[in-house]
């Protein structure tokens, strides 16, 4: 749990998620992934993680999740927030196509 505070507190995922996104800042679907990743490094393993900090080797961990999440279809975020935004349409966009009142 203290390992995972300090990675939170130093905002490591959002910064990873960002970088491997390929975007400054988090949108709103990034804030959702970054989420995403603290709830799996929170239901792992705790001697795993504990583990993975001691060799130095969390950071690729968490970019494997990360990665993960963000390409396979079956993932918890393309399931819950990836597909459904891929079926709806921006509300600005759709303004600029209504009639003038």
């Amino acid at each position: 749990m203290e390992i995972i505070a300090k990675l939170a507190k130093a905002r490591t995922v959002e910064t990873m998620v960002c970088n491997i996104a390929g975007v400054n800042r988090l949108a709103g679907d990034l804030c959702d992934l970054s989420q995403m990743v603290y709830l799996v490094l929170l239901e792992y393993d705790e001697g795993k993680i504990v583990e993975l900090w001691e060799h130095g080797e969390i950071r690729f961990f968490i970019a494997r999740i990360i990665m993960n999440q963000l390409h396979s279809t079956s993932s918890p975020f393309y399931r819950f927030i990836r597909k459904f935004g891929k079926m709806s349409e921006d509300i600005a966009a759709l303004s600029d196509k209504l009639p003038d009142a």
